[in-house]
């Protein structure tokens, strides 16, 4: 079995899909901690997220399904969508109330 390894500088720029076969965006650096990676920075892309004001999210490395040409990300990481989108139908919330809940997953 060959091992494939990769430099960080060569991950930049991949492109990032959902496990759905959606469009989230790249990936522009990567967070270490304790001589480990443990996440990924990701510049999001989606026009929906953006729209909301969410310009980059950081997915933690356990949470990527596949790297290579292009990296799969688990629903886990993008689940914010879908949970603010039922909150807002569930609880009557105002949406200043749901973007401060978002915040949490915003990269400025």
């Amino acid at each position: 079995m060959a091992l494939n390894i990769r430099k960080i500088s060569e991950t930049t720029r991949s492109k990032v899909y959902t496990e759905d076969g959606y469009f989230l965006g790249e990936v522009e650096d990567a967070i270490i901690s304790d001589n480990k990676i443990y996440g990924w920075k990701i510049k999001v892309l989606d026009p929906d997220l953006s729209k909301r004001g969410i310009k980059g999210i950081i997915a933690p490395h356990q949470l990527i399904k596949a790297m290579g040409q292009i990296w799969i990300i688990s629903k886990a990481v993008y689940s914010v969508k879908s949970t603010s989108e039922k909150e807002e139908t569930s609880s009557k919330e105002t949406k200043e109330e749901t973007e401060n809940k978002i915040e949490v997953e915003k990269i400025e």
